[in-house]
């Protein structure tokens, strides 16, 4: 009886996991491990290849291509978001105040994915939303294509990331304002 109850409890943990998998659930679990494997230095490094991608220009913006922006010789706000995902709707306030702070010495990018220009374009407009937005017209490679949202990067003048982040925060903080200021120096 004692065995056939091990039996049977192992069978529900086996059945527990493999349903776990298979459900938005697991799929979610799945990729925060995923997402979390950049803190350990597991990141795909960027090419040029990567970068290089057509944005049609919104709110202001003007067409452009990633990869004249990386070699631009100015440093990069680069953020990955769209107006489906509410994640990224939090933190556009914040990137709005740090687009007013330092909009004249940083070039600020943010890309709309999966997102239509009417519904993202009316909801900047809604918001009051003054900063550069882009639309991918050319695809974007498995290494450029967030795996989650938001994703944000920020290359110094050089090119290079220094932070990449795959969640929200606050982007007008004083650590990022104070990161901003020294790769503007440098």
């Amino acid at each position: 009886m004692k065995k056939n109850k091990q039996i049977i409890l192992a069978i529900l943990v086996v059945f527990g996991l493999v349903a776990i998998m298979f459900t938005p659930i697991g799929t979610f679990l799945k990729s925060k491990i995923e997402d979390d494997s950049h803190l350990a230095g597991n990141d795909v490094e960027l090419l040029d290849s990567d970068y290089d991608v057509d944005l049609a220009g919104h709110n202001g913006a003007t067409t452009t291509n990633l990869l004249d922006i990386k070699n631009s010789g100015e440093v990069v706000f680069l953020n990955y978001w769209g107006s489906w995902c509410p994640p990224c709707v939090a933190e556009m306030p914040t990137i709005q105040k740090l687009y007013e702070a330092k909009g004249k010495k940083v070039k600020f990018v943010l890309v709309a994915i999966q997102d239509k220009p009417a519904v993202f374009n009316a909801f900047l407009q809604k918001n009051n939303y003054t900063m550069p937005v882009y639309e991918p017209s050319s695809p974007l490679s498995n290494n450029m294509l967030p795996k989650v949202f938001p994703t944000t990067y920020i290359l110094n003048k050089k090119g290079e990331v220094v932070l990449k982040e795959t969640k929200t925060r606050d982007w007008n903080d004083k650590e990022i304002n104070d990161l901003l200021d020294k790769l503007i120096a440098e």
